[in-house]
């Protein structure tokens, strides 16, 4: 319950309080960037011609690599350039060496990315690169790597780099299959770096991993890996697809402790500083893509797969189904991630200490859901962006929901205290869907419907629904307004859902007018919350700590609350309908404060006595086009009487003063306080 001290002060502190915490506030980190060969090789090969075989070819170039004493450091380096094209097998590398593309005549890297000199081609005859034992700490720079009847890069040997690759591209940019994944990375093989961008130059992309004809990178029994500052299912400019025909990246078999993307935020070609959401909407937004994210879109399946029992996966700062500014799609033609049978994995936008928010992922413009969850457990989940583009100001909807958790996950948590909020705005169908059998589920501080800190981004359905019969859901903390539908709705046969506290309908804030709505006049096209189905003993209400003082569901194109079908047992306290945060101005709901229909039964609607509390709180219903309450012919409820906060529900009553009472009259609701 809240201290008798934060409710002497919360009305005159709150609009700090609430601008300077809810939702996606700033997250921080550094340029960062991967790691190659620790040191220079020791003895050099040099490929002196583009020949299949013989003296100075690639492959004589290798066997003298595997030849050499174990201990040596080797380096293969390239006095030509064009395309090997060969004719069997090369050789598995057993040996430690750094196969360097980047020594080919004419060979320049820039601010932008490079496009190698040296492709070999594998002519659908040849199984691409394998990486054997002894190979460990290897490497690959500036290749094409195309035409291989298996994976284009094979990894049994660990802590292998590969930088600045085309893997399924020839030397033009164009398709050229390799006849499995990109880059197939074995149980065997640990701790590798897959691209790399120690410059933190916005767009410049390591390796180029598109085309190949299963996925672009798979990681099957691997630990330890950073994948970072690749396009992976686009062309080399990130600007159009050139799709894997599986996923952008597979996690799979028990796959622990991989690293996708980055935490970096500052571009250095140009001295910017990525702030998405302009200081909390207080100095102009500017937009970079986080140069370790990788650009992840345009696949034919999912974005990132990640199942098998897989977990400690981390992404942060990556485009997953959008261009290379995060502006436009580039979809993926499933989910932007996908999480199933897998726990403990994790898409984070930044830490509690980051301050303001300044790198994250983005899951926008994919043909299914943004992230889908399916019957995984504590997946954490925290200041990234679903259906919104990455400059917060332009929609890029997902074709489903923003997010969906569904089957028997528990303990998914979208979102955190100050400032892990997420942005679930612009999607096709709701921001969230929580289904099945899914418990535990949290939701703290999401936009959901709109930006951060700014106008209406629509979802086309509502901006959270729960029909989940896990019980134990948490709607704590958001912001859902801006949605063409309900701003919450609880249906099916959902029960044991809490909301509390959150504005509906409103602007950020709670105090003013959402800009920019679906329909005009109204924060959401339906009701704040809709309860309907079956859904029984829910909370809409509740004590919980925050910035926002109490629901606040006002300015909705229907009602404050609707409560329909064949609901029951739903209690509904300490909430206000139809005014401000604050209760110093009115919004009104369209139709009415709550509406009770046919068959509803046993709501209750006024004080509750949590097991924490010592006194329960009633309603304000104030302001409303239409009555504050109405009761259909046969829904039930159970209202107690009295007009303040301590004793009550306030149809029609105003603001408060010191002492805590309200005002009664100032507010009114046009019809009344109870429909006849």
């Amino acid at each position: 319950m809240l201290t008798s001290f934060f409710k002497s002060f919360r009305f005159s502190y709150f609009i700090i309080f609430f601008a300077i915490s809810l939702g996606l506030v700033a997250c921080g980190g550094g340029s960062g960037g991967g790691s190659s060969a620790s040191s220079s090789p020791s003895a050099n090969y040099v490929v002196s011609t583009l020949s299949d075989s013989g003296a100075g070819s690639l492959r004589a170039a290798i066997t003298s690599v595997n030849s050499a004493p174990s201990t040596q450091y080797s380096g293969i380096t390239f006095s030509v350039a064009g395309v090997i094209t060969l004719a069997s097998d090369l050789p598995a590398i057993t040996n430690k060496v750094l196969i360097d593309g980047t020594t080919a005549p004419g060979y320049s890297a820039g601010n932008t990315t490079t496009a190698p000199l040296v492709s070999v081609n594998f002519n659908n005859v040849s199984s691409g690169f394998n990486f054997n034992s002894g190979s460990a700490g290897s490497s690959i720079y500036a290749l094409s790597i195309i035409g291989s009847n298996s994976n284009g890069v094979t990894l049994n040997a660990g802590s292998i780099t590969l930088l600045s690759n085309y893997i399924g591209l020839n030397l033009s940019g164009v398709a050229a299959p390799n006849a499995l994944s990109g880059i197939y990375i074995a149980t065997s093989s640990t701790n590798n770096v897959i691209g790399s961008n120690p410059k933190s130059i916005s767009g410049l992309y390591s390796n180029v991993i598109s085309g190949n004809l299963l996925h672009g990178i798979q990681l099957y029994g691997s630990a330890g890996n950073k994948i970072q500052g690749n396009a992976i299912g686009t062309n080399p400019a990130g600007t159009a697809a050139i799709g894997n025909r599986g996923n952008g990246i597979y996690v799979t078999y028990f796959s622990t402790e991989n690293t996708i993307g980055g935490t970096a935020y500052f571009n250095s070609a140009t001295g910017q500083t990525n702030n998405p959401t302009g200081n909390k909407g207080t100095v102009p937004i500017i937009s970079i893509a986080p140069p370790l994210g990788n650009l992840i879109s345009g696949n034919s399946l999912n974005g990132v797969l990640i199942d098998g029992g897989s977990e400690l996966t981390v992404l942060s700062g990556n485009f997953i189904g959008t261009n290379n500014v995060g502006t436009s799609a580039i979809g993926n033609t499933l989910d932007g991630v996908i999480i199933r049978n897998a726990n403990n994995n994790q898409l984070i936008g930044c830490t509690f200490e980051d301050n303001p928010f300044i790198y994250y992922n983005v899951l926008s413009g994919n043909g299914g859901n943004g992230l889908h969850v399916a019957d995984s457990n504590a997946i954490l989940i925290q200041a990234n962006f679903f259906g919104a583009g990455a400059n917060n100001a332009s929609m890029v909807p997902n074709g489903a929901y923003g997010i969906l958790v569904d089957g028997t996950s528990a303990g998914v948590q979208v979102g955190g205290v100050i400032p892990l909020g997420n942005v679930s705005a612009g999607n096709r169908l709701d921001g969230i869907k929580v289904s099945g059998t899914a418990s535990g589920f949290t939701t703290f501080n999401t936009f959901g419907g709109l930006y951060a800190f700014q106008g209406a981004a629509p979802n086309g359905g509502n901006g959270i629904t729960i029909d989940s019969t896990g019980g134990n859901n948490l709607i704590r903390t958001n912001v859902f307004s801006g949605n063409t539908h309900h701003g919450i709705e609880i249906s099916g046969n959902a029960s044991g859902v809490t909301v509390d506290p959150n504005v509906v309908g409103l602007n950020t804030e709670g105090t003013g007018a959402l800009a920019n709505p679906p329909v005009t006049g109204f924060g959401n096209g339906g009701s704040g919350v809709y309860i309907a189905g079956s859904a029984h003993d829910n909370f809409i209400g509740g004590y919980n700590n925050s910035v926002i003082p109490q629901n606040t569901f006002s300015g909705n194109a229907n009602y404050g609350i609707e409560i329909v079908g064949t609901a029951s047992n739903n209690k509904i306290f300490n909430s206000v309908i139809g005014l401000s945060t604050t209760m110093l101005d009115k919004f009104g709901n369209g139709l009415g404060g709550i509406y009770l229909g046919v068959n509803s039964v046993n709501t209750y609607i006024g004080p509750f006595t949590a097991p924490s509390t010592s006194t329960g709180t009633g309603n304000v219903i104030s302001g409303n086009t239409g009555y504050g309450l109405i009761l259909t012919p046969g829904s039930s409820s159970t209202i107690p009487s009295g007009a303040t906060l301590t004793d009550g529900n306030c149809n029609g009553c105003g603001r408060l003063v010191r002492g805590g009472d309200l005002i009664p009259g100032v507010f009114p609701n046009s019809a009344g306080p109870v429909a006849p």
